[in-house]
């Protein structure tokens, strides 16, 4: 054998050698069952009951709205070798898309994260006293997830439902829900001491994330957009005249959305303009970094 062809053979080995463990590594992700989920917080929630067990395939990516998102077709294909769906509820994706989704691996099965959680819908009287916050796809608010109370319920339906679908698991789902359970009833008494002596309580958002949020520590949220529509001038006019009033001193801002009728309630009623990510895949951190914030700008 000539020295060239010894040299291109050993060149061969080593590019296979190489391969290999990467090889050896997507075979094990593959191995892994697949769970689908619509947002990036339920990963999150997911982890926490199920460490590393699942490969979790979030529909909803970075930067996209729940609201106007529609699945690419790599992703409905993707999920004909999808087990277990986990949605959250009333996204506005969801309420688009759950038919066709479903319909695109009939064994899946498809459970509802927000089941057991008291809604908000229109028409109800929330948010200390005031009304009128919730509307959203058919009535119902769909941010069940940013509220530790709700949190609560959420991870306890992802533990029914993985165990269902999982059972040899169940012991091991057990025991991360209670551990997670101790971290969510440790963020509601942060939540709770940090925004106990609030002087003022009332706050804007752009759009209505923070609803449950509210329900829980006795915080007045007001919108600027209105049932799912950009603010008319006279709507804004009112809303300056109600921070004046209040003495409002922080706009949310969700990062999905546009800022210049932000910017121009801010600047009539000297108020800061926050960056909030409610689909914040780090969910912990996005609500200490809200309850920081609302502390620092309700005096």
């Amino acid at each position: 054998m000539s020295r060239a062809m010894i040299k291109l053979l050993t060149h061969m080995l080593m590019i296979i050698a190489l391969l290999l463990p990467a090889c050896k590594n997507k075979t094990v992700e593959n191995e892994k069952p697949s769970v689908a989920v619509s947002i990036l917080p339920q990963e999150y929630f997911v982890k926490k009951i199920a460490g590393d067990l699942f490969q979790i395939n979030v529909m909803i990516p970075p930067g996209a709205s729940p609201a106007t998102y529609e699945p690419t077709p790599a992703q409905l294909t993707k999920l004909s070798g999808t087990e277990t769906y986990l949605k959250m509820g009333y996204t506005g994706f969801e309420m688009s898309w759950m038919e066709k989704i479903s319909a695109s691996n009939g064994q899946m099965k498809i459970y509802n994260l927000s089941e057991g959680i008291d809604l908000i819908t229109e028409g109800r009287v929330h948010d200390n006293g005031e009304s009128g916050d919730g509307r959203h796809h058919g009535g119902i608010n769909p941010h069940t997830w940013l509220s530790p109370v709700n949190a609560r319920i959420i991870a306890k339906n992802i533990h029914k439902a993985l165990s269902a679908q999982y059972p040899g698991h169940k012991e091991e789902f057990g025991i991360n829900l209670d551990h997670f359970l101790r971290e969510v009833d440790s963020l509601d008494r942060y939540i709770s001491s940090e925004l106990s002596s609030l002087g003022s309580r009332a706050f804007f958002t752009y759009h209505p994330s923070l609803s449950y949020f509210s329900r829980d520590y006795g915080l007045e949220q007001y919108p600027l957009e209105l049932g799912g529509k950009t603010p008319s001038s006279a709507y804004l006019k009112s809303l300056i005249d109600t921070g004046l009033e209040k003495n409002i001193g922080v706009v949310f801002l969700q990062m999905q959305f546009d800022q210049k009728n932000a910017e121009v309630l801010a600047r009539e009623i000297d108020a800061v303009i926050v960056q909030i990510n409610p689909l914040d895949s780090e969910w912990f951190d996005q609500m200490v970094f809200i309850t920081k914030k609302l502390k620092e700008n309700l005096q």
